[in-house]
């Protein structure tokens, strides 16, 4: 873990990319996913060859399947034309929802529910956007893609984690590279809520290589307080928040400044005693 200093170029350089609207994060998503999969050939089956499965994060305004659909939709309208049409966007929403009862189409791209093709054992080619997952359809989705053909399959707001899956699913899960995320989050620090983000986008290259940078709210700005090579866990931000803002917060001063007056004056449990 790194950390970075408030107020230097490096945190306003990187403040300086975070999205400002929803529109420009789905324009980043879009770039990252585009980025990937225009930089290679075509590949012929979902585990081998050159098909690549990665993971997008993009803040949703409402919650349900049919505003997950359309940040999906929104996504794909971004991308390069040549990309765009050959996406086929799975909603994994558990009432079907923004899929209809089987498939649709909206703007050109087609939607179909994880629920359905699955229990049709229809096969899906092209490139796939997966909108929504959760841990509990992951057996769903192995079995989607263990017969699928395309260049890529994108994992959109996947809520899963390899920390706490089965054993024989981590591997899977691992599988999706990470190329953008942006998540804005409140982290308490002794009891205050700060506000921050995390944030990677990877426009080019390997996605491992791409860090993920944690921010932090310092009066009305969005400053980097820290970076890591993996996606942080809670723990790693609560301990990334603490450093940045919890020595110098008003209790924890006075806590410590009792601590040295009692210490001082021999004060403490043995120190008072002639």
């Amino acid at each position: 873990m790194r950390a970075a200093g408030f107020g230097s170029s490096t945190s306003k350089d990187e403040a300086a990319k975070l999205p400002k609207s929803r529109d420009e994060a789905v324009s980043q998503a879009a770039a990252a996913i585009g980025a990937q999969l225009t930089a290679g050939s075509k590949g012929s089956k979902g585990f081998t060859g050159a098909s690549r499965k990665l993971c997008v994060d993009v803040p949703v305004l409402e919650s349900g399947g049919a505003a997950m659909v359309q940040l999906a939709q929104d996504i794909i309208a971004a991308l390069p034309k040549s990309l765009r049409q050959q996406f086929t966007i799975v909603s994994c929403a558990e009432d079907g929802a923004g899929s209809g009862s089987g498939s649709s189409s909206s703007g050109g791209v087609r939607v179909v529910s994880l629920q359905s093709v699955v229990a049709r054992g229809e096969d899906l080619d092209g490139c796939l956007l997966i909108a929504g997952p959760s841990s509990s359809q992951l057996d769903a989705i192995m079995r989607l893609l263990a017969y699928w053909r395309g260049a890529g399959a994108v994992a959109l707001n996947a809520d899963w984690s390899a920390e706490t899956a089965p054993v024989e699913q981590v591997a899977f899960i691992k599988s999706f590279e990470a190329v953008y995320c942006f998540l804005p989050l409140i982290v308490k620090v002794l009891f205050i809520g700060k506000e921050g983000a995390v944030f990677k986008w990877c426009t080019a290259g390997n996605p491992n290589s791409a860090p993920w940078r944690i921010f932090g709210k310092e009066g009305s700005r969005l400053e980097q307080i820290g970076q890591m090579k993996h996606r942080p866990s809670n723990a790693d931000l609560e301990a990334v928040f603490y450093n940045a803002f919890g020595v110098n917060n008003p209790l924890n001063r006075g806590i410590q400044s009792l601590r040295n007056m009692v210490g001082g004056n021999g004060g403490g449990k043995d120190g008072g005693k002639q």
